[in-house]
């Protein structure tokens, strides 16, 4: 058993190395590479792997490895439902009883997404969704939500920059969020939770397209790196 301290921060560093995308769904995951990339033992990679087994990010395929783990369209299709449900849930109870800090902080993380997005930096867009699903589940008043959330956003964490893609989709994708803060800044559950509704269905088109062509890309094995990988508030 590798130190706490250690293996806490390979794992964070890994699953981040997974949720920002430098390792695909598909891609092979060597753990003398990991080793490299990471400056850790093998031991602290292999605990971190089989940990990221049990949260789904990650699949040990028989005779081939470790890999990170592919969604299909049913899994991926299932997800967005428990992620529908949970953020229906939070808004309704946002609009209840959320405070008008929690609205005010809510607001303030839906503009540093728009300027994320207008700056196309993906990574700060990864940082924006973050902080907002965070401000929203805490406004929710239900301590569970956020932890849930988390893991689900992890392991569809393949399509959290995908609005890029898209044409006109940024802009409609603040708008969306922009009509949900007004719902609840007039304290009106049943809009909430039917803006939610509305925002996740356009996401989820986009979300498969980007699930399609995940499937078609080839799966690779990433070029060993000896640089270190900074750990990230991402999870």
């Amino acid at each position: 058993m590798v130190k706490q301290s250690v293996y806490s921060d390979t794992l964070t560093r890994l699953s981040t190395l997974i949720i920002e995308g430098v390792y695909k769904p598909g891609d092979r995951l060597i753990e003398r590479e990991l080793c490299d990339r990471l400056q850790v033992s093998r031991t602290s990679v292999r605990e971190a792997l089989r940990r990221l087994e049990a949260e789904r990010l990650v699949q040990i395929i028989p005779n081939k490895g470790p890999v990170v783990r592919r969604l299909s369209t049913k899994e991926f299709l299932d997800l967005w439902d428990i992620r529908t449900t949970i953020e229906c849930l939070a808004a309704r109870r946002f609009a209840l009883h959320g405070s008008d800090a929690q609205i005010l902080a809510l607001e303030k993380c839906i503009h540093a997404m728009d300027q994320a997005l207008v700056n196309e930096d993906e990574h700060r867009i990864r940082v924006a969704k973050n902080d907002f699903f965070e401000c929203f589940m805490m406004g929710s008043g239900n301590f569970a939500l956020p932890d849930l959330l988390r893991q689900l956003n992890a392991q569809l964490s393949f399509m959290w920059a995908s609005s890029l893609r898209v044409p006109g989709r940024p802009t409609a994708s603040i708008k969306d969020l922009m009509a949900l803060l007004e719902t609840i800044k007039a304290r009106n559950p049943e809009a909430a939770n039917a803006a939610v509704i509305l925002y996740n269905e356009r996401a989820k088109i986009i979300a498969l397209a980007r699930l399609a062509e995940l499937e078609s890309e080839p799966a690779k094995t990433p070029t060993r790196s000896k640089r270190r990988v900074q750990s990230s508030a991402e999870t």
